[in-house]
C-alpha cells in the first residue's frame, strides 16, 4: 500500500492499522487454510513432510510415529531410510536422489516396517518448491498407506487373467473336443455358430443351415425340443443324427443353456454340439446286445440273477419267477436269505458253503446243483452257474449267474434210462431165445447123466455084494451132473432178470468167466475153442456186472456165428491196462468184416444175418459208453475180426470181516 506524503501522523496511524488488521486476516487464512490441509492428508490417511533442497527431512508429520514407531526426530535427514524394507532400500534412494538432481516430482512405492513388525507398501510423491530464480527451496510431499489398495488391484489383475486364462482353456477345449460352440437370442433366433461348423458340415452358418445339417427324420424332433426349451426356459438335450459335408451322418448331441438377467428371464442361449458318434453306437450295441441277452435267456429257460455281494441282494431277469415255479410276476430284488431259505434243507450248508469257498479261493467261477423250494412245496432240480466279479484289490463285489430247471430233464433221462434197461432186458430175453434150443441140448446132456446115474445107483444099491466105493463113485457122478444143469440155469437166471443197474467193483477175470459159462455153452458141440488171455494189472473195473457179461455174451455169440464155415474156429478174449481204462478184446478167426459194413457196424436195425434184428451191438455200444467207455471194431491182421471195448478201471474191493 502506498502512503502519501502529506498523509497526517493520524491518517498514517489508520493505515498501519488497517494493514496490520490484514495481515491478522491472511494469517488466520493460513493458519485454517493448514488446519483443512492437515485435517484432508488425515482423512487421506496420507503422512505430510517437509525436506529441504538437499533432501534431508526436516518435518515429518506424527502418523510417522504411528506408522513406523520411530519418532520423528530418528526420522529426519535421512533416518527415515531405516524404516524401509531392505529390497526397496536401495531402488528407492536412488530415484530421491534422481529427483533432488533434476528437480522433477518426486513419486515412488516401497514398503515401510510398521511397528507392529509387518510391511505395508506405501506410495510417496513430493514436489519441489522454487525461489524466484528457479532455485528449490524445500521439497513438500505426502507418503500413504496403499496396502489394501495395492492388494485390490492385484485381486483384480489376478482375476483379469484368470479370466483371460479361463478363455483361452475354453478356446482349447472347444478345439480339442471338436465341439460346435454357438448362442443364440432369448427367443431363439440369430444363431450364431462357431467355425468349428463350417468345419464339419461345410455350410457357413447362415440362417436356417444348423436346422438343416439335422437328418430329416430327426428334425421334427430336434427342433420340437429347441422350441420347448425355448418357450419354458428349460436346458436344451437331445441327440441327432448330423450331415458331415461328405454327405455321411454322424450321431451328435446338442445341450444348451439359458443366461438369465437380474429379474429371471431369459437374455441369451449358450450352446454346444459335440460329436458323439462312438459313444452312440456303442450304446445302440449294448442295447442290442441286452436284447439278444434277454431273449436268450428266454429261450433258455434260465432264471437269471445279479447278485450284490457287498448289499446282499439279489436282482432276478423278468423270466425268474415263472421259471422257478416262484410268484405270479417278476421277482425283482429279493434279499440273499431268500434264496438260501428255499434251498432244500438236506443240500443247503452244502451249497451256501460251496459258494462261500469259491469266493474265499479266489476263483471266478461257481456252479452247483440243488433242489428249490417252489410256491406249491415242490422242489425243483437246479443247476445253478455264476460268475464271481471282484474290485481292484480283489475282493468279491457281484455274482451274476443263471439258474437252469433241470427237473423235466432229469424225468425225461430217467425215463429213458427205465427204456434202455427194459431195452437190454429184451435183447437178453432175445439172446437166450436164439440160444434155446443150444441151452436145452446143454441141459438134457447133464440131466440125462444124472437120471443115468442115479437110476445105476439104484440097481447097484440093490445088490448085497457092491462095494461101498463103487456107490459112492456113481452118486459123485450124478452130483456133477446136477451141479452142471444147476450152474447153467443160475447164469442163465441172472442174465435174464430185471434188476437194478448197480456199479460196483467187480473182479474182471471172475466176470468174464461167468459169461463164459453161457457163451461157450456149445462150445464143444460147434467144435470152437476159446483162450483167455488176461492181464494180471487188470483185475478190477467199476461196472454193472450183468450188463457188461451181456456185452460179452454178445461179442462172442457174433464171434462164433461168424466162423461158422471157417478151417480155424478159436475165440481170444484178452484184457489189458491203458492208463485209467481197461481194454476188453474178443477177437475170431472167421472172415473179418466187410468194409461196406464197417461205418455202419453199430449202427440200430443194422445185421448181416438173415434172422438177426441187428440189435445186439448198439446195445452193447449203449452200455459200454453208459459205463463212460467206448467201443470200436476192426480187422486183425492175417485173419478175423476183433471187438475192443473199454471200462473204468478201479482198486481191488475191500474183503468183507
Amino acid at each position: 500500500m502506498t502512503r502519501p506524503s502529506d498523509a497526517t501522523p493520524g491518517d498514517r496511524i489508520a493505515v498501519l492499522e488497517a494493514e496490520l488488521a490484514q495481515l491478522r486476516a491472511e494469517k488466520a487464512r493460513l493458519r485454517e487454510s493448514e488446519r483443512m490441509y492437515r485435517f484432508s492428508a488425515a482423512l487421506a490417511a496420507r503422512l505430510v513432510w517437509v525436506a529441504d533442497a538437499d533432501g534431508n527431512m526436516l518435518f515429518l508429520d506424527n502418523p510417522f510415529f504411528v506408522l513406523t514407531g520411530m519418532s520423528a526426530e530418528q526420522g529426519l535427514g535421512a533416518g527415515w531410510f531405516g524404516a524401509l524394507h531392505p529390497e526397496d532400500r536401495a531402488p528407492t534412494m536412488e530415484r530421491w536422489a534422481r529427483s533432488i538432481e533434476t528437480g522433477e516430482t518426486y513419486s515412488a512405492e516401497f514398503r515401510v516396517l510398521r511397528v507392529d513388525g509387518e510391511y505395508r507398501r506405501t506410495r510417496s510423491r513430493a514436489v519441489a518448491d522454487r525461489d524466484e530464480k528457479g532455485a528449490i527451496r524445500r521439497w513438500y510431499g505426502t507418503t500413504e498407506d496403499v496396502e489394501e489398495q495395492a492388494r485390490r488391484e492385484e485381486a483384480r489383475r489376478a482375476a483379469e487373467e484368470a479370466l483371460r486364462e479361463s478363455e483361452r482353456m475354453y478356446r482349447n477345449t472347444l478345439e480339442m473336443s471338436q465341439q460346435i460352440a454357438w448362442t443364440a437370442e432369448a427367443d431363439g433366433s440369430g444363431v450364431v455358430l462357431s467355425d468349428r461348423f463350417r468345419e464339419l458340415t461345410g455350410l457357413v452358418g447362415g440362417p436356417g443351415e444348423a436346422s438343416e445339417s439335422i437328418h430329416p427324420e430327426d428334425r421334427p424332433e430336434v427342433l420340437a425340443h429347441w422350441a420347448e426349451s425355448v418357450a419354458t426356459g428349460k436346458r436344451l438335450d437331445v441327440r441327432f443324427r448330423m450331415r458331415l459335408k461328405d454327405g455321411s451322418y454322424r450321431y451328435a448331441h446338442v445341450r444348451a443353456a439359458p443366461q438369465l438377467d437380474e429379474s429371471g428371464a431369459v437374455s441369451r442361449w449358450y450352446g454346444v454340439t459335440e460329436d458323439v458318434h462312438e459313444q452312440e453306437q456303442a450304446r445302440l450295441a449294448f442295447r442290442e446286445a441286452e436284447e439278444r441277452y434277454r431273449l436268450a435267456a428266454q429261450a433258455t429257460n434260465d432264471a437269471i440273477w445279479d447278485c450284490d455281494l457287498i448289499e446282499d441282494v439279489i436282482d432276478w431277469g423278468d423270466n425268474a419267477g415263472l421259471v422257478l415255479g416262484v410268484g405270479d410276476g417278476p421277482l425283482g430284488r429279493t434279499a440273499g436269505s431268500w434264496w438260501i431259505e428255499r434251498l432244500h434243507p438236506e443240500e443247503r450248508v452244502a451249497a451256501v458253503q460251496s459258494f462261500d469257498e469259491t469266493i474265499e479261493a479266489g476263483a471266478n467261477r461257481w456252479s452247483r446243483t440243488y433242489r428249490f423250494r417252489r410256491d406249491d412245496g415242490s422242489y425243483a432240480d437246479i443247476l445253478d452257474r455264476g460268475f464271481i466279479i471282484r474290485d481292484g484289490q480283489g475282493r468279491a463285489v457281484r455274482a451274476v449267474g443263471a439258474m437252469q430247471d433241470l427237473t423235466e430233464r432229469h424225468r425225461a433221462e430217467a425215463e429213458i434210462r427205465r427204456m434202455q434197461a427194459e431195452l437190454i432186458h429184451v435183447s437178453r430175453l432175445s439172446a437166450m431165445g436164439t440160444m434155446a434150443s443150444t441151452l436145452a441140448h446143454e441141459l438134457n446132456q447133464p440131466l440125462t447123466a444124472l437120471g443115468n446115474f442115479l437110476s445105476g445107483t439104484k440097481r447097484i444099491a440093490e445088490r448085497p455084494d457092491v462095494k461101498r466105493e463103487i456107490l459112492v463113485e456113481a452118486l459123485n457122478g450124478a452130483e456133477a451132473a446136477a451141479q452142471r444143469a444147476s450152474e447153467i440155469l443160475r447164469r442163465l437166471r441172472d442174465l435174464v432178470s430185471r434188476g437194478k443197474v448197480t456199479v460196483q467193483v467187480e473182479n474182471l477175470p471172475q466176470l468174464i468167466d461167468e459169461a463164459c459159462v453161457l457163451a461157450f455153452v456149445d462150445e464143444a458141440a460147434l467144435g470152437i475153442r476159446h483162450r483167455l488171455v488176461l492181464d494180471p494189472k487188470a483185475a478190477w473195473v467199476k461196472v454193472d456186472r450183468i450188463q457188461i457179461q451181456q456185452v460179452l455174451i454178445n461179442l462172442v455169440r457174433n464171434a462164433v456165428e461168424a466162423m461158422a464155415g471157417a478151417a480155424r474156429r478159436e475165440v481170444v478174449i484178452s484184457t489189458r491196462v491203458r492208463g485209467k481204462v481197461v481194454e476188453v478184446e474178443v477177437a475170431d478167426t472167421g472172415p473179418g468184416i466187410a468194409p461196406e459194413h464197417m461205418d455202419s457196424l453199430f449202427s440200430e436195425f443194422m445185421t448181416t444175418k438173415s434172422e438177426g434184428m441187428g440189435l445186439g451191438l448198439p446195445i452193447s455200444r449203449t452200455i459200454v459208453e453208459a459205463h463212460g467207455g467206448e467201443i470200436r471194431a476192426e480187422n486183425r491182421a492175417g485173419i478175423g475180426a476183433a471187438f475192443t471195448f473199454t471200462l473204468p478201471r478201479a482198486r481191488a474191493a475191500r474183503k468183507r470181516v
